[in-house]
């Protein structure tokens, strides 16, 4: 990926951050008062969203389509891959929209571990296969970025990730 899509996807981020704070201070019943919002199309704060969801697929969809008439599918399997964890991580995220705080450390009858304990083991074994897999294998493809907090992570079976490591970012140029 070039640096200029590499850009694109953190303003992709960004702005999704950034939505997510503004929907999360809505509440159930919002969602059906009148929206002055064009997108909404004379309808309601769930209509303007609703909408804003079925935007964003029909543009993803168009996205698709330039890639399939430029001949710039995705093809190669490391962007398969990343894809993929993408998709996967959004759906850890997703499970976790609406849940009270008190819930995440609640011990569920037929669960061994919590919800935090679960979330904290799959962000352990991410960092621990990750960052082993910069240092080693793409040792001088990639760094680690010393000026950015590190993710101090902790694993319930296996405790904290010594050291933490610092995030890794693509080397520049």
């Amino acid at each position: 990926m070039g640096a200029k899509v590499n850009k694109l996807i953190d303003t992709l981020q960004a702005s999704l951050a950034e939505t997510l704070k503004v929907l999360s201070a809505l509440s159930d019943a919002e969602l059906d008062d009148l929206s002055g919002h064009p997108c909404a199309m004379g309808g309601t704060v769930r209509d303007l969203l609703t909408h804003n969801i079925d935007h964003e697929r029909m543009h993803t969809g168009q996205v698709f389509s330039a890639r399939y008439s430029l001949r710039k599918m995705q093809t190669s399997a490391v962007d398969r891959l990343m894809a993929e964890t993408l998709r996967a991580r959004i759906d850890l995220m997703a499970a976790l929209i609406g849940l009270a705080d008190d819930a995440l450390d609640a011990r569920a009858p037929a669960d061994e571990w919590t919800i935090r304990e679960m979330i904290e083991h799959t962000l352990y074994w991410e960092r621990h296969s990750i960052d082993d897999l910069a240092q080693t294998k793409l040792r001088g493809r990639v760094r680690l970025n010393s000026s950015r907090p590190t993710l101090d992570v902790t694993d319930p079976i296996e405790g904290r990730l010594h050291p933490p490591l610092a995030r890794v970012v693509a080397r520049e140029g």
